[in-house]
């Protein structure tokens, strides 16, 4: 009888984590250029979507639970405004945030991040696919470090003046500033097309 309670117990809680998973833990390809060099083209990368809140599984909209916001410099999973697809964009402002950008260079609320230039031979191995720019950088913000690219002059969007980011939004950008669908086109986006943040690379087409 013990014996049996315990295959009974075993397989409640097997069949719970095989509901629940797909609201904590997923896999996704890339599919794209608007986020390299710091994601490649057919990267396979897995998103917490749990991050942030607990969804009902299989759904994006049953909210059950919420315990946090998403930060600067996140790299999340979100709806595209006016576009039946979701994608991967950096957070770079939150909600009261004033922001700004100059050149491909991000101010918010009056302090710019700051660069560090790559050289750009040493990308050189990258798949054209993901339409690398003529200059590589580092981006630094507030304990957030990823890598950026972008060819001076090649996009309208390079520059635009500032804006207060309203509550319960967030403005987001593709790494690759030339060739990115993000808040510079759309706008800030609200909290409710976040559903996730990506945490780690499986597998990759990096040397």
């Amino acid at each position: 009888m013990q014996k049996r309670r315990w295959w009974v117990r075993v397989g409640v809680t097997l069949a719970l984590l095989l509901v629940l998973c797909p609201s904590f833990v997923r896999a996704y390809r890339v599919a794209g250029p608007s986020d390299a060099p710091s994601y490649l083209w057919n990267d396979l990368v897995l998103v917490n979507r749990a991050a942030y809140d607990l969804n009902l599984p299989f759904t994006t909209t049953r909210t059950l639970i919420s315990w946090s916001t998403p930060s600067a410099g996140d790299m999340v999973l979100l709806e595209v405004p006016g576009e039946s697809y979701a994608a991967f964009k950096r957070v770079v402002a939150v909600p009261g945030d004033r922001i700004e950008m100059k050149g491909n260079h991000v101010m918010v609320n009056g302090a710019p991040f700051t660069y560090e230039i790559l050289n750009r031979a040493d990308f050189d191995w990258v798949p054209a696919e993901n339409k690398l720019g003529a200059i590589v950088e580092i981006e630094k913000s507030s304990g957030a470090v990823h890598t950026i690219t972008y060819t001076p002059d090649a996009s309208p969007l390079a520059s635009f003046s500032a804006i207060t980011i309203p509550p319960n939004h967030y403005f987001v950008l593709g790494d690759n500033r030339d060739h990115s669908n993000d808040s510079r086109s759309f706008g800030a986006i609200s909290r409710e097309r976040i559903h996730g943040k990506l945490v780690f690379t499986f597998s990759s087409a990096r040397e």
